[in-house]
C-alpha cells in the first residue's frame, strides 16, 4: 500500500474540519446570487413559503394546489432554513449545501475507515469538486437529503455485515426512514439492488443477513415513515400516494419526461461529466479492482452500478438520477489513490478525458469571442467565461491531484513534487472555481425575467390579479409571492376586460432557444444581434384606460432559451361609471 501523507492523529482531526469547510465554502460561492433555476428550484422554495404561510406541514402546496411530488424532508428543512436566513435564495439552498458538507465529512470518515487517510482525503475532495455535485450540492431541491442518507446506510450495512455493533442498526433503519422521507422509495431500491447484486454476482459468498436485523428494522422504519405518511394520506383522501408514486414514479418509468428520447448508453456518456474530473481517474480504479479486489471493494462496485440497473430502462432519463451511486465511485476511488501507481492504460484514460474538458472549457471561452454581444446579451457572454472558468479550473484540480494524491509516492524522491505544490495548486484551483460559480450567479442573476420584473409589481394592491400566458414559470409564483392563472395558451389582455380588479398580465413574445443560439454563434454572418430596449420606468406608457405596457427580455434557465416578455398592468381597480337614472 502506498504511504499516507500527514498520517498523524493532529492531522487527521485537522482534516475532519478543512474538508467540510472546504465543501461549505465551495457550495456557498455564488449561491445567494444565482437566481432560482431551472422549475424545480422555484417549486420546492414556493411550497416551502405556502407551508409555512398555511402552518400546514404534512402536505405542499405549489400556487395554491397539492405538490405531491415529493415527499416532506426537504420542505422541512428548507422552513427552518427560511426562518434562520429569510425566504430567499441561500436559505432555500442552505439545507442542500449544509449537507454537502456532511457527505464530505461522511466521505472522509468511511474512506479512512476503510482503506486510509489518504483514501479518506481522496473521498471527499472528489466528492465535494465532481461536477454533478457542485451542481446539486447548492440547488434547492430534494436530492441531497436523500444522498445523504443511502451513504450513511450503505455504511451502516457494511459495517453489520463485517460483525459491527448493534450501534449500526439503529443507524441503517433510521437513515433508511429519513431517505424515503427525502425521495421516496429510491432511497430504499438502490441499497437493495445493491446487496443482491454484491451477494450474486460481483462477490458471490454466502453472507450474514441476519445481522442486519431487516424485520424489526423495516417495523421501526415504516413506523417512522408513517407519522408522517397516514396524516398526509388521510388529509389528501390517498392522492399523496396515487400522484407521488403513480404519476411521479411509475409513469415516468414507462413515459419520458417531456417527450425526451430514450437512449440506452446515457448513463455511461452522462456519468462521465457528471463525475468530472475525477472520472478521467476511472483507470486507477481498474487497476485496483484487478489488484486489491474484496468484499469491501465488490461492495462499493455493487453500490455504484445499482443506480444504473434501476435507470437505465426508466423512460425518464436525467443525470442527477445516479446520484446515490456516485458516493461509492468516489471511495473506489480513495482505494484506488492509497494502493495502486499509475500505469499506461491508466494514463491513456486520464488524458483522453481530461483533454475533452480542457476542449469543452476552451471552447467556452472562444464561444465568447466570435461574436459581438450588445445590452443584456453580455450578462450570457459572462456567464459562458464563467462555465469555461469552471471546466478549466477543474482541469487544473485534476493535474494537481494527478501529480500529488495519484503519483507513485514510492517512486525516486526525485520524481515526487515540492511539498508546497499540493496546497498551492490546490488553492489556485479551488479559489478559481469559486470564483467562476460566484460569476456565474451575478451574471444569470442580472438576466432573470422574474427579478426584473419584480420592479413592476412591488407596488401593486393586495387584491391584484396575476395572469400569465405561455410563459408558465414558476419563478414568478416565488418572487412575487401572489397566486398566478397560468396557461400554456395564447391569451391577450382582452380577456381581463371583464373584471374592474388591478391585474398583472405577462404574454410570452418571442423565444430564442440554443439552436438559435448556436446559429448565430457560428454560422450566421457577423451582424450585432438584436437588442430589445432596457426595462425602465419611462419605457411604461399609460393609455386611456389606465393600462401600462412594458416589454422586457431575459434569460430563462427552465426552457435554457433568450424570452421576450410583454407586460401589461392595470395598478388600480377601473372605475366603472354610474348608470344614469
Amino acid at each position: 500500500m502506498l504511504s499516507d501523507p500527514a498520517e498523524s492523529t493532529a492531522g487527521s482531526r485537522l482534516l475532519l474540519f478543512a474538508l467540510p469547510l472546504l465543501s461549505l465554502l465551495l457550495s456557498l460561492s455564488g449561491s445567494a446570487a444565482l437566481p432560482l433555476i431551472d422549475r424545480d428550484e422555484p417549486r420546492f422554495a414556493e411550497a416551502t413559503r405556502e407551508m409555512g404561510e398555511r402552518g400546514e406541514w404534512s402536505v405542499p402546496f405549489f400556487n395554491g394546489d397539492y405538490r405531491l411530488d415529493k415527499p416532506p424532508l426537504i420542505y422541512w428543512l428548507m422552513g427552518v432554513c427560511f426562518r434562520i436566513f429569510g425566504e430567499n435564495e441561500i436559505g432555500a439552498r442552505m439545507p442542500s449545501i449544509l449537507l454537502t458538507a456532511l457527505l464530505c465529512l461522511l466521505l472522509f470518515l468511511m474512506g479512512r475507515s476503510l482503506f486510509g487517510l489518504r483514501a479518506g482525503v481522496v473521498a471527499a475532495l472528489s466528492g465535494a469538486t465532481s461536477l454533478q455535485f457542485l451542481i446539486h450540492g447548492r440547488l434547492a431541491v430534494a436530492d441531497m437529503p436523500m444522498v445523504v442518507s443511502i451513504v450513511a446506510a450503505q455504511w451502516a450495512i457494511l459495517r453489520l455485515l463485517e460483525g459491527g455493533t448493534a450501534a449500526w442498526t439503529c443507524i441503517l433503519w433510521v437513515d433508511l426512514a429519513l431517505g424515503f422521507l427525502a425521495k421516496g422509495p429510491v432511497a430504499w431500491a438502490v441499497p437493495l439492488v445493491g446487496l443482491l447484486l454484491w451477494r450474486f454476482l460481483l462477490w458471490r459468498s454466502p453472507a450474514p443477513w441476519r445481522r442486519l436485523h431487516a424485520f424489526r428494522g423495516s417495523a421501526v422504519a415504516v413506523g417512522i415513515i408513517a407519522l408522517w405518511g397516514i396524516p398526509a394520506l388521510l388529509s389528501t383522501h390517498g392522492a399523496f400516494w396515487t400522484e407521488g408514486m403513480g404519476e411521479h414514479v411509475l409513469r415516468r418509468g414507462v413515459e419520458a419526461f417531456d417527450g425526451r428520447p430514450h437512449f440506452w448508453g446515457y448513463y455511461l456518456v452522462s456519468s462521465l461529466l457528471s463525475l468530472f474530473p475525477w472520472s478521467a481517474f476511472l483507470g486507477w480504479i481498474l487497476v485496483s479492482l484487478q489488484k486489491n479486489y474484496s468484499s469491501r471493494s465488490a461492495f462499493l462496485l455493487s453500490w455504484l452500478f445499482s443506480p444504473f440497473l434501476l435507470f437505465t430502462p426508466y423512460a425518464t432519463q436525467l443525470p442527477h438520477y445516479l446520484l446515490p451511486g456516485f458516493p461509492a465511485f468516489f471511495l473506489l476511488l480513495g482505494q484506488a489513490a492509497a494502493t495502486v501507481r499509475p500505469r499506461r492504460m491508466s494514463l491513456v484514460i486520464f488524458w483522453s478525458l481530461w483533454g475533452v474538458g480542457f476542449l469543452a472549457g476552451s471552447f467556452t471561452l472562444a464561444a465568447t469571442l466570435t461574436r459581438p454581444w450588445e445590452g443584456h446579451y453580455a450578462a450570457l457572454r459572462t456567464a459562458l467565461w464563467a462555465l469555461g472558468g469552471v471546466l478549466l479550473s477543474l482541469c487544473l484540480l485534476a493535474l494537481v491531484a494527478k501529480a500529488t494524491l495519484f503519483s507513485a509516492s514510492a517512486a525516486s524522491p526525485w520524481a515526487r513534487p515540492s511539498p508546497l505544490f499540493l496546497p498551492i495548486g490546490l488553492g489556485l484551483s479551488l479559489l478559481a472555481l469559486a470564483g467562476s460559480f460566484h460569476l456565474l450567479g451575478t451574471s444569470l442573476r442580472s438576466v432573470e425575467p422574474a427579478l426584473t420584473l419584480r420592479g413592476l409589481w412591488k407596488d401593486l394592491p393586495g387584491d391584484t390579479i396575476f395572469v400569465s400566458s405561455g410563459y408558465t414559470e414558476p419563478s414568478l409564483v416565488f418572487y412575487s409571492h401572489h397566486r398566478w392563472i397560468m396557461t400554456s395558451k395564447e391569451q391577450s389582455p382582452g380577456s381581463l376586460s371583464g373584471t374592474s380588479a388591478p391585474f398583472f398580465f405577462v404574454r410570452l413574445e418571442r423565444e430564442r432557444t440554443l439552436r438559435d443560439a448556436l446559429q448565430w454563434l457560428f454560422l450566421s454572418g457577423r451582424t450585432p444581434i438584436e437588442v430589445s430596449p432596457p426595462l425602465s420606468l419611462s419605457s411604461v406608457q399609460s393609455n386611456d384606460v389606465g393600462i401600462k405596457a412594458a416589454r422586457i427580455d431575459g434569460f430563462d434557465s427552465a426552457r435554457f432559451s433568450w424570452v421576450d416578455l410583454e407586460v401589461r398592468v392595470r395598478p388600480r381597480p377601473m372605475e366603472i361609471p354610474e348608470k344614469p337614472q
